[in-house]
């Protein structure tokens, strides 16, 4: 059974958005090294694990994209099984995603069981499975460099990835994986697509996928706040947004004049939610001192993602409590460094700020005052995208970008720039952007 996948794929430090074959899967960007299969049996493990398989991802890699021959459960197995002894990204300091192993680990992993997946979709469930893959990534600002653009480049595409996805004691698939290309946009440039388009192509309103019945639109509070009715995604079309992609470690600020990057003013900061999380941590452990013995930096981004759900974990104001200080200082830095960016780039030059990803959830209710009084003194419109929306903009952008007629160009021409691509369709004026990086 072969396989042939278009792979639009967000490296996020807390979390991995990826679009595998149209379909999103949302993981905790974690790991753990096991030293057995975790399955006792085939006849109850095998259904349960097919009907929930990335709740309950076990794989066997044989070294490969500088990943160690091992045994890894990945992401939600991860944390449930090992709690805060997992291995995420490093967000500190100056350490590339290219050169860490969990974007490998963890990409090639849910590549893998989405052909497990689709094989059983189709009422089959071989011994092998072969997949070619197209995949667009991107890195964060200041680790988009031509070195680490090609690490993550050539650990991926150097030769067939041999990954076997366990499903009970003894039933396993062996997928191999062989990608066709990879492609590294800037983060936060990949937004300049999914703020715009749907899936198919259309003027966005809500969802990507073209669901526009959604309870909260996505442009309804920007839309009622300047008075615009009728919003959809053609509103930023052609216009000049300084972009503020808040993730857990970095905080990107690409500027984007109409469809394309401006490479001169593209920037970032290393701060974000994950520098907050980790000195709280010591600071909950404090006020809560029977509740944990430790806590990862991804268990305490969930019990602060609570607060928006029905069942609020029981020590949510602990975790605020300590949490609060440190987000302070990570959004006054997140400030200054947006203040200095409308400065270099020119107020007359930026029509609107927009913000998005993870980071942006947590931090809203610091950091929206303060940006809204510096763009009304600037005269710059804000768009705070609602947190339906938020995490998946970038992953979304991806997917449509690696569907996209200039990514195939980009592919035949073996990551030589492709210029004097003309082309009527509207789709593709949103593309171009792309060229640029």
């Amino acid at each position: 059974m072969k396989f042939q996948f278009n792979v639009g794929n967000d490296l996020g430090n807390s979390e991995q958005d990826i679009y595998v074959d149209g379909k999103l899967v949302q993981q905790p960007n974690v790991f753990s090294i096991a030293g057995q299969i975790p399955w006792v049996d085939d006849d109850t493990d095998v259904v349960k694990n097919l009907k929930n398989i990335y709740d309950n991802l076990a794989v066997s890699i044989v070294a490969t994209a500088g990943v160690p021959t091992g045994l890894y459960l990945i992401g939600k197995h991860a944390l449930k099984t090992n709690g805060e002894n997992v291995t995420n990204l490093y967000v500190k300091g100056n350490n590339s995603k290219a050169n860490q192993t969990v974007p490998y680990v963890n990409t090639l992993g849910v590549i893998a069981a989405r052909a497990v997946e689709k094989a059983n979709e189709q009422g089959e469930l071989p011994n092998e499975i072969s997949v070619d893959v197209d995949m667009a990534t991107a890195l964060p600002v200041k680790q988009h460099t031509p070195a680490n653009i090609q690490t993550l480049q050539s650990n991926f595409l150097n030769g067939t990835h041999n990954i076997t996805v366990h499903l009970g004691l003894t039933k396993k698939v062996l997928v191999k994986i062989n990608f066709i290309y990879v492609h590294v946009l800037q983060e936060g440039s990949p937004a300049v697509f999914s703020l715009q388009m749907n899936s198919s192509g259309a003027w966005r309103t809500a969802g990507y996928e073209g669901n526009n019945n959604e309870t909260t639109p996505i442009f309804l509070e920007f839309g009622n706040t300047y008075s615009i009715e009728n919003i959809d995604g053609s509103y930023f079309d052609g216009k000049n947004i300084l972009h503020l992609d808040c993730g857990d470690g970095t905080t990107d600020t690409p500027f984007t004049r109409g469809d394309s990057v401006d490479k001169d003013f593209g920037s970032g900061v290393n701060h974000g939610v994950g520098h907050a999380i980790d000195p709280a941590t010591n600071d909950l452990l404090a006020l809560a001192p029977h509740a944990f013995n430790s806590v990862s930096r991804q268990q305490y981004s969930e019990i602060l993602k609570s607060q928006f759900t029905s069942r609020k974990h029981k020590f949510l104001n602990e975790a605020l409590q300590a949490f609060g200080p440190h987000i302070d200082n990570q959004v006054a830095q997140i400030m200054k460094h947006v203040s200095d960016q409308t400065l270099i780039i020119g107020t007359n030059d930026i029509d609107i700020i927009v913000v998005y990803g993870g980071g942006s959830i947590l931090m809203k209710d610091k950091l929206y005052p303060k940006l809204k009084e510096l763009a009304d003194r600037l005269r710059i419109q804000l768009l705070y995208v609602p947190k339906e929306y938020a995490i998946t903009l970038n992953a979304e952008g991806l997917d449509f970008f690696v569907k996209s007629p200039i990514y195939a160009a980009l592919k035949e021409a073996n990551m030589n720039t492709v210029k004097g691509i003309k082309t009527n369709t509207k789709n593709s004026n949103k593309e171009v952007a792309a060229t640029n990086e």
